[in-house]
């Protein structure tokens, strides 16, 4: 049987009396990272990781250690930036935070994936009927169902006592929201320019709801021209590769996309899941911390910012791709 080491080393140049090798290969077949003593992974995938370096790749500072990443093998991936969760003249849970996030995208992330040639892939809710058919309780209930409450913690925060005691639980309960429920029509509604528009169907594709919002549509339509399109991938699930044969992961393999820079909303939720998911699926995972946001409290993009250092790929921001690609941040 065939067997493969976890890791090499290059040991040429190093005394022997200094333990330490220059770099190791780490990984097996054509998933292969490559570590070295100035401070850097290597994440370009090279067909023979013990030869030279690519000479294409791109250095990209991030917290910890930097990354030196393959244009061609690497995504910008934007999720959920769609106006359910943004227009607030749908009145969503959002928070400036986002806005923030959507604003870095537009003038950092964006421009630095265009010139370096990245692909841009927009990952949206986007259901079917068979999706809407087939929905399990635990989304409806996310979407349509509200806890009685007005603390964004739910009040987790102030409880006093044994938090483990369930007689110290809350016991605020929850209302169905039937206006959210996915494919609910959600009637007109009145933008801010004082423009009355179909909202559509909640979820759905094709609709005004699940368009991307604000100044991300005109992106969209204008990476649409560029010499490496973007791309929109629907998905049914917070998670964009929930399932092997997703529509996402399929396109990933196909084009031989290996490394991922996470961007969109919300941060421990859409873009969260899909980023654990594609680290256990063997990609390289980015997060862009600035490119992300989240409705809930800080400690719930913190705790993902922390993981990301290290426990699930990288971390970094918007302005750091900026600067990788030479654009004015």
């Amino acid at each position: 049987m065939e067997t493969a080491s976890t890791f090499t080393m290059n040991t040429t140049s190093f005394a022997s009396e200094n333990p330490t090798p220059r770099t190791m290969v780490v990984g097996s077949g054509e998933n292969t990272w490559i570590w070295s003593t100035d401070g850097c992974w290597d994440l370009t995938h090279a067909p023979n990781p013990s030869g030279e370096p690519l000479n294409s790749g791109i250095r990209l500072d991030c917290e910890l250690v930097d990354v030196i990443i393959d244009p061609t093998k690497t995504a910008l991936v934007i999720i959920d930036m769609q106006n359910i969760g943004l227009k607030k003249a749908l009145n969503p849970p959002s928070a400036p935070p986002m806005y923030e996030a959507q604003d870095a995208i537009l003038n950092c992330a964006i421009p630095a994936s265009r010139k370096l040639g990245l692909q841009v892939i927009w990952l949206n809710w986007g259901l079917t009927e068979e999706d809407l058919a087939n929905m399990p309780p635990a989304e409806v209930r996310v979407f349509a169902f509200d806890a009685n409450t007005t603390k964004v913690d739910y009040g987790l925060g102030e409880r006093q006592g044994d938090p483990c005691d369930p007689a110290n639980f809350l016991k605020c309960g929850e209302t169905p929201n039937l206006g959210r429920m996915p494919g609910t029509q959600l009637g007109e509604v009145v933008v801010e320019d004082g423009t009355r528009v179909d909202a559509g169907r909640a979820m759905m594709r094709g609709q005004w709801n699940t368009a991307l919002h604000g100044s991300l549509a005109d992106a969209y339509e204008e990476g649409r021209s560029v010499p490496r399109p973007d791309v929109w991938i629907h998905k049914n699930r917070n998670s964009g590769l929930w399932q092997e044969t997703s529509a996402f992961g399929e396109y990933l393999r196909k084009e031989g996309i290996r490394t991922l820079l996470f961007s969109g909303v919300n941060t421990d939720q859409c873009v969260g899941a899909t980023l654990q998911d594609a680290h256990a699926q063997g990609f390289d995972t980015i997060m862009l911390k600035d490119g992300c946001a989240t409705d809930s409290p800080p400690y719930a993009k913190a705790s993902y910012e922390f993981n990301c250092a290290r426990a699930w790929g990288f971390l970094t921001s918007c302005k750091a791709l900026a600067k990788a690609a030479g654009v004015q941040y």
